[in-house]
C-alpha cells in the first residue's frame, strides 16, 4: 500500500517538477535537486530492455539522448545510456582499462597490453593503419607503411618534420637515426646508430654497425658490416666487413674488404683486401692484398693486380710442406743471368749456374804408359783438355763428382803392335771396385784397341777411374790424344 502511494505521489510531483523540489520517502527534499528519493530498505528499479546491439533504435523507437535502461539482450548485459547515436555501457566494477596518461598498480605477471583471443593488434595514425603485431609464429613485428619496419628514435623518421618515410618499400631499420631521410629507397636494412643515415633512394643495401654506410644516399647493392664500414661511400656493389673497412671510399665500385681497416684508404674500384689493415694505404684500383698488417705492395704477403693479371708473393712460396715429401720451397731471392733452379732433393731449391750443374771432362796421357804383367792396372790420365767443374784429379787420375747425378763415362786406349794371343781389357772402376769392363783376346801382330761406354750414378765425392788389363811384358799404351782418352759427362 505504501509503494502505491509513493508512485502516485511521484507522478503528481513530476508535473510540478519545474516549479519545486520533489521528495520520495522524505518530506524535505534536497534543494539542489529536482528529485530526491530516500529509502532505507528499497531501491529504484530501472526499466529492463532487450537491446539487440549498441546501434539498436527500433526496440525503443527514437530513444532520447541520455535515456537509461538495463540491457538484458546482447552481451554483455548491464546499464546502458543512449548518447544520441549508440548505446554506451556504464563502467562496471573497478576500472582496468589502460589509460592514455599511464597506469599504476600493474602486475607484470598478470597485466598485459594485448588480446586473449586469436586476433592481431592493429595500430593506426590519422585513422590509417601504421603497424600491427601479428601471429607470433610467423610475424612478430611492427610493420609501418609499405612493409617498412622500424625500431629506434628517428629511425625511418625525418627528425625535422617527425614524419615517417612514406614512399620506401620493405625497408628494415633498427637503431637511432637509421635511414631518417629515406624517400623511395627499398629493400634496405640498417642496424646501428646512423647506419644508412643519408640513404634516400638506394636499393638493396645492408648496413650493420654504428655509422656504417653513413653517406650513402642513392647507391645500391652494398654490404657494410662493422662500425664506420663504408662510411663515406655513395657507389654501388661494394662489400665491407670490419671496423672502418673501405671507410674513405666515396665513389669506387665493386670493392671487397674483409678485416679491420681493410682497404680503408681506397678511392678506386675493383679492389680486394683480406686481413687486418690489408691494403690500408692503397688508393688505386684493381688491387689485391692478403696481409695481416698495413704493409705496402712490396711487403704484403700477397699482392696482385687484376687488370694486368699478376700476383706477387712477398715471401717464400712453399708447395706442400718442404719438411716432408712431396713438399718443396722456392727461393725468395733473385738469381743471376743464366742461372737455373736446382733442388737438393730434400725440399730445398736454389739458383745455380748451368756450368756448375752439369759436369764435362776430357783427359789424356802426357806420355806413353808401359804396362806391367800384373793384370788390371790404372791408366794414369794426367793431362786435362777441359774440366768445367774442376772435378778431375790428375794426382790420383780419377774423376770425383761434386754433386749427385747420372754420369756418362766414355774411355779408350791403343797399344803399339803386339804378337800374342793374350786377352786385353778396359774397365771402369767406381770407388775402387770394377763397375763395367770390356775384354777380348788378341791375335796376330798388330795394334790393340779397347773402348768402353757406360752410365753410372755418383753421389757427391764418389769417383770413377779407368783400368787396363795386360799379362804380356812390354805392352805400351800410346799417349796419342785421339787414341787414348777418358771422358765424363753429367746427363742429369
Amino acid at each position: 500500500m505504501k509503494l502505491k502511494i509513493y508512485v502516485t505521489l511521484f507522478l503528481v510531483t513530476i508535473l510540478e517538477a519545474s516549479y519545486a523540489q520533489v521528495g520520495i520517502g522524505t518530506a524535505t527534499p534536497n534543494t539542489s535537486s529536482i528529485l530526491d528519493i530516500t529509502s532505507v530498505n528499497s531501491g529504484l528499479l530501472i526499466p529492463r530492455v532487450a537491446l539487440t546491439s549498441t546501434s539498436d533504435i527500433t526496440t525503443i523507437a527514437t530513444p532520447a539522448t541520455s535515456l537509461l535502461v538495463y540491457n538484458i539482450g546482447f552481451a554483455p548485459n548491464g546499464y546502458y545510456y543512449f548518447n544520441g547515436t549508440v548505446w554506451v555501457q556504464l563502467a562496471t566494477g573497478n576500472n582496468t582499462d589502460w589509460s592514455i596518461t599511464g597506469n599504476t598498480g600493474t602486475n607484470s605477471a598478470t597485466n598485459f597490453l594485448g588480446t586473449t583471443d586469436d586476433r592481431d593488434i592493429v595500430f593506426k595514425r590519422n585513422n590509417q593503419r601504421a603497424g600491427y603485431i601479428g601471429d607470433p609464429v610467423y610475424d612478430v613485428s611492427f610493420i609501418f607503411n609499405n612493409g617498412n619496419t622500424s625500431f629506434g628514435a628517428n629511425s625511418l623518421v625525418n627528425p625535422t618534420v617527425n614524419v615517417m618515410a612514406q614512399n620506401g618499400v620493405r625497408n628494415t631499420a633498427f637503431g637511432v637515426n637509421v635511414m631518417p631521410s629515406l624517400s623511395t629507397g627499398r629493400l634496405n636494412t640498417g642496424v646501428g646508430e646512423f647506419a644508412l643515415f643519408s640513404n634516400t633512394t638506394g636499393i638493396g643495401n645492408t648496413a650493420i654497425g654504428s655509422g656504417s654506410m653513413y653517406s650513402n644516399s642513392t647507391a645500391s647493392s652494398n654490404v657494410a658490416l662493422g662500425r664506420n664500414a663504408l662510411t663515406s661511400s655513395n657507389s654501388d656493389n661494394n662489400t665491407a666487413i670490419g671496423f672502418a673497412a673501405l671507410r674513405q671510399n666515396a665513389s669506387g665500385t665493386n670493392n671487397t674488404a674483409l678485416g679491420f681497416e681493410a682497404l680503408r684508404g681506397v678511392l678506386g674500384s675493383g679492389n680486394v683486401g683480406i686481413g687486418y689493415q690489408a691494403g690500408r694505404a692503397e688508393t688505386g684500383s684493381n688491387k689485391l692484398y692478403i696481409e695481416n698488417s698495413n704493409a705496402d705492395a712490396n711487403n704484403a704477403l700477397v699482392y696482385g693486380e687484376f687488370d694486368t693479371n699478376i700476383v706477387r708473393i712477398n715471401g717464400t712460396l712453399q708447395i706442400s710442406n718442404p719438411a716432408s715429401a712431396p713438399g718443396y720451397a722456392l727461393p725468395n731471392v733473385r738469381g743471376t743471368t743464366g742461372q737455373i733452379l736446382q733442388t737438393d732433393g730434400i725440399g730445398g731449391t736454389s739458383w745455380a749456374s748451368p756450368n756448375n750443374t752439369f759436369a764435362a771432362t776430357r783427359t789424356n796421357l802426357n806420355a806413353n804408359q808401359v804396362l806391367g804383367t800384373s793384370g788390371w792396372q790404372k791408366v794414369n790420365f794426367n793431362t786435362v783438355l777441359f774440366d768445367v767443374n774442376s772435378e778431375f784429379n790428375t794426382g790420383t787420375n780419377r774423376f770425383v763428382a761434386s754433386k749427385a747425378g747420372y754420369y756418362e763415362v766414355n774411355a779408350g786406349f791403343h797399344t803399339f803392335n803386339q804378337s800374342d794371343t793374350n786377352y786385353y781389357g778396359i774397365a771402369v772402376y767406381k770407388n775402387g771396385i770394377t763397375y763395367q769392363e770390356t775384354t777380348s783376346h788378341h791375335y796376330g801382330i798388330n795394334l790393340i784397341s779397347r773402348t768402353i761406354n757406360c752410365l753410372v750414378y755418383l753421389n757427391a765425392a764418389e769417383y770413377v777411374e779407368i783400368f787396363a788389363h795386360n799379362v804380356n811384358s812390354g805392352t805400351t799404351i800410346d799417349s796419342y790424344a785421339g787414341k787414348t782418352y777418358f771422358e765424363v759427362k753429367q746427363i742429369r
